[in-house]
């Protein structure tokens, strides 16, 4: 086991192995420590996202073997993204400071960039030092598709969604297309 899987999750005392667990039962019964977390929330989002692409790829009878320890590598990758990080200050006028944490940052350019069709993100790294945020992402594409288009949308998603929730400038979103996977139905 590695240590994503031996750790805790946010605040709710499972593990990345119990979330799996719980995830694979429908999240039924619904179990209020883990709906109520965060970072829970999020993985098990990306497990969503995860096993509709798995899917797919078994229903088309996929030539392309998608391994297991890929799969694990994205969750993992969520999980450790999914972690709160250091408070960014969004607004600090004297009374008050209201402060994002890096893993909502992370959660929302993963959203950004996964919400571009035929993407998956596969990992997110920001950096801010106001008033610019930079962002980094790994992402698998739909074979086929026409590489520096997909990067394309994929920047402009994320910097869409950047300007409309924080309130930094963006200044550079390198993408990197790590892999390339099957067409996927619907998406």
């Amino acid at each position: 086991m590695n240590e994503m899987t031996e750790g805790e999750i946010g605040d709710s005392g499972y593990t990345l192995e119990q979330l799996a667990e719980y995830h694979d039962r429908g999240r039924q019964p619904v179990i209020p420590a883990i709906e109520g977390d965060p970072q829970c929330r999020t993985i098990l989002d990306s497990m969503d996202r995860l096993g509709a692409l798995s899917r797919e790829l078994v229903e088309k009878d996929a030539v392309v073997e998608v391994s297991e320890s890929w799969l694990e590598h994205i969750i993992g990758e969520v999980a450790r993204e999914s972690r709160a990080g250091q408070d960014l200050p969004i607004q600090d006028d004297g009374e008050v400071t209201l402060v994002v944490t890096e893993g909502a940052i992370r959660g929302l350019v993963r959203d950004a960039g996964d919400a571009v069709d035929g993407v998956l993100v596969e990992r997110v790294e920001v950096s801010v030092e106001a008033p610019l945020i930079d962002v980094a992402l790994s992402i698998s594409a739909v074979h086929g598709t026409p590489l520096p288009g997909v990067a394309d949308r994929v920047r402009r998603s994320v910097a869409e969604a950047i300007a409309r929730s924080t309130v930094w400038s963006v200044g550079r979103i390198d993408v990197t297309i790590d892999s390339l996977r099957v067409q996927e139905e619907g998406r």
